[in-house]
């Protein structure tokens, strides 16, 4: 089975922001609430983004494989690690890549794609 939550056009393209599997969940540009501050309060509010689409599907931060980070500019990577390091779990933190790329909006500072899986037991 295969569903699709958050359906939008927001920013111009029609896309789901989650799909999920029988055992798979995908998160597809996950950015911040508001665009004001700076890349630590920016990747906060992601951040609190990805526990809310998780938590919606019935998961948690435990059940991320994968996170890729997009900075609007490598010199953000300092400050946004700190904020990565206040939200991930020490003994279990998911596997991670940032890259940094020309982002849709001038004043987004970071965008995520997360992967996780299931694990308690299919559909929320």
């Amino acid at each position: 089975m295969l569903e699709r939550r958050n359906i939008t056009s927001a920013d111009g393209a029609r896309k789901a922001q989650i799909v999920a599997s029988d055992d798979l969940i995908f998160l597809s540009g996950i950015h911040p609430d508001t665009l004001d501050g700076d890349i630590k309060a920016q990747m906060k509010s992601a951040l609190k983004n990805v526990d809310a689409a998780l938590a919606e599907m019935g998961e948690g931060q435990g059940s991320i494989f994968m996170i890729h980070i997009w900075l609007k500019d490598m010199r953000y990577f300092s400050a946004m690690n700190a904020a990565w390091n206040d939200w991930a779990d020490a003994e279990n933190p998911p596997a991670r890549t940032c890259v940094s790329g020309e982002l849709y909006r001038p004043d987004l500072l970071v965008e995520l794609v997360v992967t996780a899986c299931r694990t308690k037991g299919g559909t929320a």
